[in-house]
């Protein structure tokens, strides 16, 4: 299991856009850049998950190392638990953490009451366009 404020640092990840979000992304530099939790990003620097790119005045830019990777496993994650499967999928995933991160963000999500029909995030289908 994995602990809320990682799930919720990488959910944040997945969330982001180039606006409108807390964390934003920049498509050029695939840079991530907003205000983190310091233990859990000092924590995947240590791991070579995320490399730090600056830290000016509370805001941080990190890059997500393999990020198409973890992308994919984020929304193989999601995707297996839509369809009710368990975890155990993750061992087969090329990136079983990332896995196991859209997997547990997926139940956590539909936990919710209310859910918002512009809700993006990868590996979700937006209501708006079905993609």
């Amino acid at each position: 299991m994995i602990s809320k404020k990682v799930r919720e640092f990488f959910v944040s990840l997945m969330e982001a856009k180039s606006e409108d979000t807390e964390v934003l992304y920049d498509n050029e530099t695939e840079q991530y850049s907003g205000v983190f939790n310091e233990t859990v990003i000092n924590n995947f620097i240590g791991k070579g998950i995320i490399e730090l790119v600056a830290s000016d005045n509370g805001i941080t830019t990190i890059i997500l190392n393999g990020r198409e990777d973890f992308i994919s496993g984020f929304t193989a994650g999601v995707s297996e638990a839509k369809l009710g499967r368990d975890q155990y999928y993750a061992d087969y995933n090329a990136n079983p953490f990332a896995f196991s991160a859209g997997f547990e963000h997926f139940h956590h999500y539909n936990k919710k009451k209310y859910k918002d029909s512009d809700y993006f995030c990868h590996g979700f289908t937006d209501e708006s366009n079905n993609e």
